[in-house]
């Protein structure tokens, strides 16, 4: 089930007793296993029902789910990471054959960072059971409105394109995006909107936002700036492969529209097919107007060479970039 279903199960009282957390979307898979202990656990005995435990022995975790909760109707198991499922070991054969009897006053869940082996037995059991809930990242719309809603939640007001912005400038981990809203709603104080120039002000951007500003630098041959941004997504940690596939991508992207101009086909056509937040869409024309087609073509190029000579070990990755920006600043139309 996703995070909808596992909502609408909870709400109904009607989760099946062992349950699944898997998924790439952390902070959302802790907003439901908080979630899950307010509506299993009473107020006041949470400890004293609730266990959690890591890499426990089949033993071990059979006695502690036939264990009885303390003055309430259920207890809460929670395994963290458990080695059976992140594919570094195998599930007893007697844990395997237990999942099934765990009793109604249990609640076992098995928490996964991440993405756990679907190949396991044990993950195929509890599966069987539909106890797996995948927190895939949110996307589109649900993520605007995941933004919107919760402006809203702290008494202020933010519109669909401003949500896109802040989206586009942070990226779309929800827990990175939880601290940025707060930060934003705490800035604003008594404004009861929040404002695209706030973003720009306050918000920290992601690599992706980076790397945009980046082209934007080189196609304005603002080439210190270019370099700046480039240095400081190094010194943040920022490794250069994922930097180079961003400017890879961004140049394709740029590529793509001078193709479908070149098609004669539409503007909306144009932007339907992007697949870039609405606002962005005028910036992204206007750096392709920046190049001819050729030159687009030259720069995907360059961006590519680069990629293959650092893979195939002809040139060091270190100084690549710097050098890949400045062949890129030497493309785009002179003024």
């Amino acid at each position: 089930m996703d995070r909808k279903d596992y909502i609408k199960a909870l709400s109904q009282h009607s989760l099946p007793s062992v349950l699944l957390f898997e998924g790439e979307e952390e902070h959302m898979k802790q907003d439901a296993l908080s979630s899950l202990r307010k509506a299993v656990l009473p107020e006041g005995l949470e400890q004293m029902n609730e266990l959690v435990l890591e890499d426990p022995s089949a033993d071990q975790l059979i006695a502690a789910a036939e264990t009885l909760p303390f003055m309430s109707d259920t207890r809460l198991l929670v395994i963290r990471d458990m080695p059976a499922l992140m594919g570094r070991a195998e599930a007893d054969e007697r844990l395997i054959a237990y999942l099934p009897n765990v009793p109604s006053s249990t609640v076992l869940l098995f928490y996964c960072t991440g993405k756990p082996d679907g190949r396991k037995k044990i993950y195929t059991t509890v599966k069987k059971m539909g106890g797996v809930v995948t927190f895939s990242p949110l996307r589109g719309s649900e993520l605007t409105h995941y933004v919107t809603s919760s402006f809203s939640h702290l008494g202020k007001e933010c519109d669909e394109r401003t949500a896109d912005y802040l989206i586009f400038t942070v990226g779309s981990d929800t827990g990175l995006l939880q601290t940025e809203i707060q930060k934003l709603a705490d800035y604003a104080a008594d404004e009861p909107f929040i404002k695209a120039s706030d973003i720009t002000a306050l918000a920290t951007p992601s690599t992706e936002c980076t790397v945009f500003q980046m082209v934007d630098a080189v196609v304005s041959g603002q080439s210190s700036k270019a370099l700046r941004l480039l240095r400081n997504q190094l010194l943040s940690g920022t490794d250069r492969m994922s930097i180079l596939a961003m400017l890879l991508r961004q140049y394709r992207l740029l590529q793509h529209i001078k193709i479908m101009q070149y098609e004669k086909k539409s503007g909306d056509y144009i932007r339907a097919s992007l697949g870039v937040p609405s606002f962005a869409v005028e910036q992204y024309f206007r750096q392709a107007a920046s190049y001819t087609g050729g030159q687009i073509k030259k720069a995907v190029s360059a961006c590519f060479d680069t990629e293959y000579a650092i893979k195939s070990g002809r040139i060091q990755p270190e100084g690549s970039l710097e050098t890949l920006i400045l062949t890129l600043l030497t493309l785009r139309i002179k003024e």
